[in-house]
């Protein structure tokens, strides 16, 4: 019984991590529409895909750079 406890959080973490991949693009073209309706954007998989694309490049690596003197 514990294991499929165990077997079922696992399933349900993959499910919330794939509905968050797919719904989080759509829910930033809601945000940008709501914000500035001028923009218009529509919902369709080019512009899913670009906001995919858009977090790559604001998200960065994080990367600083490196101290001589610490």
């Amino acid at each position: 019984m514990k294991e499929l406890i165990q077997v079922i959080g696992i399933v349900g973490f993959i499910a919330l991590v794939l509905f968050l991949i797919v719904f989080a693009p759509f829910a930033s073209i809601w945000a940008l529409n709501t914000l500035f309706p001028a923009l218009a954007i529509p919902y369709t998989f080019n512009t899913w895909l670009a906001v995919i694309v858009f977090n790559l490049f604001i998200r960065g690596n994080g990367l600083q750079a490196k101290r001589e003197n610490q």
